[in-house]
């Protein structure tokens, strides 16, 4: 009983619903970069891994009814989220917990009978092959060869979708959620929030501005979803703007 409770707790950082109020936390309280980066590869995976398990074609287990389960979704975003993270971490405290929580996390999907280890095992495959053809890019041709490759293989992998197999709604909302945060990356200036009071009140700011962006989407009700999803792009630049004003504003007041 003990040991399923913990496995369903680990299960919730394999969320892409979980993983991103974590995303918006460490944006505004630790590194805006880091975790900007790291949601990309995140979004990213969210694409490339709906084409894999249509190529692949492997049913999920018996009691999850239809569906394709290698490689598994939830594996593979967490090891390229937090992968990211505890290769660019200076911190061996945090490299090891993220790296357990990893191994955790696709022991409890095993253990709860949503995956088996071919599927776990697969996801970690392709996100170690990720991560490094990351860093191959990275070095070699620079950060914004890494953004022009994101999106271009982001694209290739849409066309494959909407051609061959299906492209759901989840793969628009990634893709804009991807452009989103590398143009605001691009075009925002980073910027240090040098207290707790300003961090709460970015929190504050940014939050209430990403729910007022989609209650008027759902009050829009846009039917077909590459227009629903634009939501997405709009929030990582929501975020990264008001870690910028928050800034500006604690700058001018200390003049």
């Amino acid at each position: 009983m003990a040991l399923g409770s913990v496995a369903g707790f680990c299960l919730k950082f394999g969320h892409v619903t979980f993983i991103l109020p974590f995303v918006l936390l460490g944006m505004i309280f630790h590194r805006r970069d880091l975790y900007a980066k790291a949601t990309c590869f995140l979004f990213f995976v969210m694409i490339f891994n709906t084409l894999l398990k249509y190529m692949f074609k492997v049913q999920l287990l018996p009691h999850l009814g239809q569906g394709y389960a290698f490689p598994s979704g939830h594996m593979h975003a967490a090891v390229v989220f937090f992968g990211y993270i505890v290769c660019r971490s200076e911190r061996k405290a945090v490299k090891v917990a993220l790296v357990l929580l990893i191994c955790c996390l696709g022991f409890s999907l095993v253990h709860q009978r949503f995956h088996d280890w071919f599927d776990v095992l697969g996801a970690l495959t392709f996100a170690g092959a990720e991560l490094l053809i990351y860093r191959y890019i990275l070095v070699n041709f620079g950060e914004k060869a890494t953004a022009v490759v994101a999106l271009a293989a982001s694209l290739a992998s849409m066309v494959a979708l909407s051609v061959i197999y299906k492209l759901e709604f989840h793969v628009w909302l990634a893709f804009y959620g991807l452009l989103g945060t590398i143009l605001s990356l691009s075009f925002i200036e980073d910027a240090k929030l040098p207290d707790w009071l300003q961090k709460f009140v970015t929190l504050a700011l940014s939050t209430s501005l990403i729910a007022v962006v989609f209650f008027v989407f759902k009050a829009l009700a846009f039917k077909q979803f590459f227009l629903s999803e634009i939501r997405a792009a709009l929030a990582p630049a929501i975020v990264m703007a008001s870690i910028n004003l928050c800034s500006r504003l604690r700058l001018r007041a200390t003049k």
